[in-house]
């Protein structure tokens, strides 16, 4: 039965999800290491939210609370989003932090006498599985393939969004037809590298107090005030004192929660990345999280107090 529901599932996401997107995504999971196959983890996912919703049906039909149809029964699929994304950040970062290092090793060997692409496998086999390393065995592979050596480097940069790796290919393939001293300038880029790493450090260290601030406000302060004023207008409404403002309150704290959501995460990603799509993602962590805890806070407070029949 098992079986069948999920071979089911599988080729609704095969009818539904184009082949090149599952392929894509395929590759991003095999390059921080989650050999699964895409379609399968995508079945369990939607599995899952089904699971969820039909328990959040019994938790509205106790509670009243239908916009937690929405927020539980899409809770696998953003946590499975938030710790991919957590795992391709990781990597990316790990990818940063180990290119310094990794110049420094392909200049020495430049320096002794071995060309390019020899010093680059002379790496990948002698150094650890690390994801930098296995980056370099990949494009040693792909050249053993047939495909060229400059293709094989661009490849590589377009498949890892780091910054500094696709400067340091670039630089590679233009020293390399320009016949410039490649080993001088790797070992210069290395050094400029590390300083800039450890500024990005410092920097995180130093605003790391604002960040937490800006979490804690937007997933906990912030929607637990807003459900106590929630759960405070339906107690006038429950005692008859009819006010205009009360039908507004819940849509315009959600629609508070929402916007707030959305600026805290912009306001993460300048100040942890100076980039505003990459806080962008952390809209998909916060905003779940403050709905919950602005529903939460209520569910908690009514039993509590014993104010179960407001609705």
């Amino acid at each position: 039965m098992e079986n069948k529901i999920m071979d089911m599932i599988s080729n609704f996401v095969k009818i539904s999800i184009s082949e090149d997107k599952l392929n894509i995504i395929q590759n991003n999971l095999i390059t921080i290491g989650f050999y699964v196959e895409i379609e399968s983890l995508i079945s369990w996912v939607i599995l899952f939210s089904f699971v969820i919703f039909l328990l959040s049906l019994i938790v509205i039909f106790i509670f009243g609370y239908s916009v937690l149809i929405l927020i539980l029964s899409l809770l696998p699929s953003i946590l499975s989003l938030i710790y991919f994304l957590y795992k391709f950040e990781q990597r990316n970062d790990k990818l940063d932090e180990e290119l310094p290092d990794f110049l420094r090793q392909l200049s020495s060997l430049l320096k002794v006498g071995l060309g390019l692409e020899s010093a680059l496998n002379e790496l990948s086999e002698h150094n650890t599985n690390t994801p930098l390393n296995n980056e370099i065995r990949r494009i040693m592979l792909e050249i053993q393939f047939g495909k060229s050596f400059d293709k094989a480097l661009l490849d590589c940069g377009d498949r890892n969004n780091v910054d500094n790796l696709k400067h340091v290919i670039q630089i590679i393939i233009y020293s390399k037809k320009s016949g410039g001293n490649l080993a001088d300038i790797l070992e210069d880029i290395a050094d400029d590298l590390s300083e800039i790493i450890l500024l990005k450090k410092e920097r995180r260290a130093n605003v790391m107090m604002s960040v937490m601030f800006l979490i804690i406000s937007s997933v906990v302060a912030t929607p637990f005030a807003l459900g106590m004023i929630r759960l405070y207008s339906d107690f006038i409404g429950y005692l008859g004192r009819t006010n205009s403002l009360i039908s507004v309150i819940p849509i315009a704290s959600c629609g508070y929660i929402v916007i707030h959501s959305i600026l805290v995460s912009v306001l993460l990603g300048i100040i942890l990345y100076s980039n505003i799509k990459r806080g962008i993602r952390y809209i998909f962590v916060i905003m779940p999280a403050s709905l919950i805890v602005y529903y939460l806070s209520q569910l908690i407070f009514k039993s509590v107090l014993g104010l179960s029949g407001l609705s």
